[in-house]
């Protein structure tokens, strides 16, 4: 007989060297979108050099 363990879920953390943005998600993929995201709309010269 085969025992299903719930699958382990971990969080991704994020946060800004440029200001105090912090993030948590589910996901690495999600977490670079929205540190891409954060910078657009509030470090434009920032996210060009990126």
């Amino acid at each position: 007989m085969c025992s299903r363990l719930p699958r382990r879920r971990t969080a991704v953390t994020g946060q800004c060297d440029h200001c105090e943005w912090t993030a948590i998600t589910d996901s690495y993929a999600k977490m670079v979108k929205y540190y891409q995201d954060h910078l657009r709309a509030d470090h434009p010269a920032v996210w060009l050099r990126t």
